[in-house]
């Protein structure tokens, strides 16, 4: 007890040790509160999806079938089952709590317990701290973000414990197992780093247990059987709304690109083009970090290549899981950022913490723990001023998105007004209750859910049951279509065109834009038009100058 005192005397008269936690503290504060109401939701992502599914499953206890809704695909739903909880007791503003808000605090914890670990002296372990919080993160909508970084972390750091008894191997195949199913849950963009991650982390430990060889191959067979087990109830429910149980890893189900006219990001791939996009990659700043680091921990710290292969496992894994989602996306210019963010920014501090900790062996052949720190502290300098790009994007997410929800959340401004709710009150009341309805509205996420079934069309022709939604074939193929999925009523915001107007879709088509902005900009432009043309031939049960519901089956009478 008196040791412990007198550590925390030293501490609080340590004037600069107590500034640096100071600005650890205020960051953390600043991010929490800035992230605790949000007043900004991306139209298509969120309107769409993000903000429909959690509504889903607190109004009828699951996300349920939306065999229309792309995004529905691309996530088997843990991100909605957390987004969930806080609409339990909060409001729909309030979803980014959780994500960016406390996973980066639970984020931050697991890295601060890996500092100890690793014996990290207290400045560095401050400074690192910082450069954490202060480096900008991607969040475009309110999919999860910061959560897979956690899990990470929690995945890497796991690797990296030796304490572990070999005899208890269900223990640690139940952890590993938990985390890995976890991270599946969250996105499809997650998939290709964490099955690597488990596959190569257990190949090392099994080729380096020795006479233990047995014991690591039940422990691996026991975890991957409890990851296909956490994850069934969600395969199952995946394959129920869009027909496959893993997207795209086990199918591609539904999804548009199955049916021929919807593109995929990827579909103007070439050979060349794949090299150039991986060449582009490797020289990403982020990437080119990952790439030092790793190639420094690997080569001149061998101490920690430990059994479990943390160190070739993670260079693995996050390299070709990066490469492998940025391909998949087609090489967009947010594919480099976005979605290998989670796992590489996990990956850069796990080996930052491991270049910065001393070598206990005294190799000649090792680098000294002083070139080790200058190495960090320069790779730590590239990230923060290595782009422009990477300081606009950080500024500009303190300055007008953190502290406008500040604001915004002061003045406790609704995210939609009372008007509006009784809109589309009134509206779905127009509906026989029970009745099948597809939606292409500019906020569904409004609606009840429990009172009808709702599909919602978040991009038209991203996904549709079998044969395929009718695209450039006329308004009448796609109401029989229709017709024949046993959906009776379509509802249509066309005074707003559903939040995606016309003026933007033509400005995607342009041949210089990516394929899969172009694709979905075509596609919905499409099946507008073919709405409105069907509201000339189809009876309007409602129509109140914002939106109108037609009945498929009853043919307008000419006047």
């Amino acid at each position: 007890m008196r040791n412990l005192l007198d550590r925390g005397r030293n501490c609080f008269q340590d004037k600069l040790f107590i500034l640096g936690v100071f600005i650890v503290f205020l960051l953390i504060l600043i991010e929490c509160t800035g992230w605790v109401r949000t007043h900004i939701f991306e139209r298509s992502d969120d309107y769409q999806g993000y903000l429909v599914f959690p509504q889903k499953m607190i109004q009828i206890g699951s996300i349920g079938a939306d065999p229309f809704n792309e995004r529905r695909m691309v996530a088997l739903g843990g991100q909605s089952f957390l987004q969930t909880l806080v609409l339990t007791v909060l409001e729909t503003q309030n979803l980014n709590l959780i994500d960016p808000g406390i996973a980066l605090v639970i984020s931050l914890g697991i890295l601060i317990g890996y500092l100890r670990k690793k014996h990290i002296s207290k400045y560095l372990s401050i400074f690192l701290l910082i450069v954490f919080l202060i480096l900008p993160y991607p969040k475009p909508n309110i999919s999860i973000t910061v959560t897979p970084v956690a899990l990470f972390l929690s995945f890497f750091v796991l690797l990296d414990d030796d304490n572990l008894k070999l005899n208890i191997f269900f223990s640690k195949a139940l952890i590993i197992a938990i985390i890995a199913a976890a991270i599946c849950s969250l996105k499809a963009s997650l998939l290709p780093t964490c099955v690597l991650l488990f596959f190569s982390s257990y190949l090392f430990y099994i080729l380096g247990s020795g006479r233990q060889c047995k014991t690591a191959i039940y422990e691996f067979i026991i975890s991957f059987l409890l990851v296909f087990v956490f994850l069934l109830p969600w395969m199952i429910s995946m394959y129920q709304s869009s027909g496959t149980l893993l997207y795209p890893l086990l199918g591609k189900g539904y999804h548009g690109s199955v049916y021929g006219t919807y593109l995929s990001p990827s579909s103007e791939l070439t050979f060349l083009s794949s090299i150039q996009i991986i060449i582009k990659l490797i020289f990403w700043i982020y990437f080119f970090v990952f790439i030092v680091l790793g190639l420094l921990c690997f080569l001149f710290l061998p101490q920690a290549v430990n059994k479990r292969g943390l160190i070739p496992s993670l260079i693995i894994s996050v390299g070709l899981g990066a490469i492998a989602v940025t391909l998949s996306a087609g090489g967009s210019s947010s594919s480099f950022y976005r979605y290998p963010f989670p796992f590489l920014y996990a990956a850069i501090f796990i080996l930052l913490v491991n270049a910065c900790a001393n070598p206990e062996d005294t190799n000649k052949n090792k680098v000294s723990a002083s070139s080790l720190l200058l190495i960090a502290m320069v790779t730590i300098g590239m990230l923060i001023g290595g782009s422009g790009a990477i300081g606009h994007v950080n500024w500009q997410r303190y300055a007008n998105l953190l502290i406008g929800n500040i604001r915004v959340g002061l003045s406790n401004r609704p995210l939609v007004s009372a008007q509006e709710i009784e809109q589309y009150i009134k509206m779905q009341q127009s509906i026989p209750e029970s009745a099948t309805i597809l939606t292409r509205l500019e906020k569904p996420f409004l609606l009840n859910f429990k009172r009808n079934q709702i599909f919602v069309v978040d991009w038209p022709g991203g996904a549709s049951p079998p044969p395929g939604m009718p695209f450039f074939q006329g308004s009448e193929v796609l109401a029989d279509y229709l017709i024949s999925k046993s959906i009776k009523y379509v509802v249509y915001s066309y005074a707003k065109e559903a939040g995606f107007p016309r003026k933007k879709a033509i400005e995607l088509l342009k041949p210089n834009v990516h394929v899969w902005f172009r694709t979905t900009a075509k596609h919905a432009l499409d099946f507008q038009d073919n709405l409105i043309k069907l509201s000339n031939t189809r009876k309007k049960i409602y129509d109140d100058g914002d939106i109108f519901i037609l009945d498929l089956l009853k043919i307008q009478s000419k006047k």
